[in-house]
């Protein structure tokens, strides 16, 4: 089992679980990368993960 970043438009919708083997998609739209490391809410850019830039007022 491994963890999988679902990417929509570069950015992380969601973190699922996936063996790799059972017949799994992800959604239209959405491509599925693993990662250990991905959070929802990071960026997807040339295959690396970014966290958003939190700026303060």
């Amino acid at each position: 089992m491994a963890n999988y970043a679902i990417v929509v438009d570069g950015v992380v919708q969601n973190i699922v679980v996936w063996d790799g083997a059972t017949d799994w998609a992800p959604p239209q739209g959405a491509i599925s990368v693993q990662s250990d490391t991905a959070m929802i809410g990071d960026t997807y850019v040339d295959g690396v993960f970014s966290s958003p830039q939190v700026t303060t007022a």
